[in-house]
């Protein structure tokens, strides 16, 4: 006998699955995206960081050297050499992005006449393209008819004209002020943002007891912001981490090697000498570097939100 009552359940159960379907058939583009242009490209990477793979001798077979690559990115120089010029270049520019960013996400939140305009003019520079940027920067440093230069030079700050972008001391600086430059909006923006989802309560309290403001931004913003900044600091380390077409518009990596980031080197042995094996390693080392910052970040952010789960709690 057939039971008629059972008919509604698995007819509810059946639109109940239809229904939970709906968000992985909307969601299946971006995922096809996601695994055919990232899973699916960093899997093979991981496959040729293990081989000999070059392709500019096809005619050669290809074979397995295990960590034979990444042995000898670790002990060239030139892989060293990129490594210790990335830092220097990112190091400084992070530390003065992080300090600017902040400083100018406090002034906008402090009321003055066409404060909303500044807001919308501060992330123009972000908005640019690298391209552009290291375009502009490339004349604006120019020796013969940069901007640059012409300004120092009416303010008698400079006796003669500086070739920023080829003097051996200069270029590092000059790669600096641009990532700054391009960059600090974007900081400004996200400190920004945690400033204005602060609660008023504390500043005000703090006000009423007498704190300066030095001492309500050290002991009550500066905490209370923390994990805005540490997620900021995070994402701005993993993008510097990547620079890439500024200074190639820029310098292509000169003078010598001076401006040679990580990414030039990838570029340089990937797709002018085509040893993928050899390039697909130190690739893979740059994967990992960015993984270990966002794994730091994190927990930085799970160990705040401990600590000041347990200060609310006491």
């Amino acid at each position: 006998m057939i039971n008629l009552s059972s008919a509604p359940d698995e007819r509810s159960s059946g639109a109940l699955r239809r229904r939970a379907m709906v968000p992985w058939l909307l969601l299946a583009p971006a995922l096809v995206l996601v695994v055919g242009l990232r899973v699916v490209p960093m899997l093979m990477d991981i496959v040729f960081s293990f081989t000999d793979l070059n392709l500019a001798r096809p005619q050669n077979p290809v074979s397995f050297v295990g960590l034979g690559n990444y042995a000898t990115l670790l002990q060239t120089s030139d892989f060293q050499d990129a490594v210790v010029t990335t830092l220097l270049i990112s190091v400084p520019a992070l530390a003065l992005e992080m300090v600017l960013g902040l400083a100018v996400a406090l002034w906008l939140t402090r009321p003055f006449a066409g404060r909303g305009l500044s807001r919308s003019v501060m992330v123009v520079p972000y908005l640019l393209t690298p391209v552009v940027i290291g375009n502009y920067f490339r004349m604006f440093y120019s020796s013969e008819f940069g901007q640059l230069n012409y300004y120092l030079s009416s303010l008698h700050l400079i006796g003669s004209n500086i070739a920023w972008l080829t003097d051996p001391a200069a270029v590092r600086p000059a790669i600096i002020f641009m990532e700054v430059w391009h960059t600090t909006p974007f900081v400004a923006l996200l400190c920004l943002s945690g400033l204005l989802a602060l609660p008023r309560e504390p500043m005000e309290a703090a006000t009423v007891d007498g704190a300066s403001r030095w001492q309500s931004f050290r002991h009550i913003v500066l905490p209370m912001l923390a994990p805005v900044l540490v997620a900021t600091f995070a994402l701005r380390a993993m993008d510097i981490l990547q620079l890439f077409d500024e200074v190639y518009v820029m310098t292509g990596g000169g003078p010598g090697h001076l401006s040679e980031v990580f990414n030039m080197y990838l570029y340089k042995h990937g797709f002018r000498t085509f040893q993928m094996g050899y390039t697909s390693a130190a690739a893979i080392m740059l994967v990992i570097a960015v993984g270990l910052l966002a794994a730091v970040a994190l927990w930085a952010q799970r160990r705040q939100g401990q600590t000041r789960g347990a200060r609310d709690a006491s």
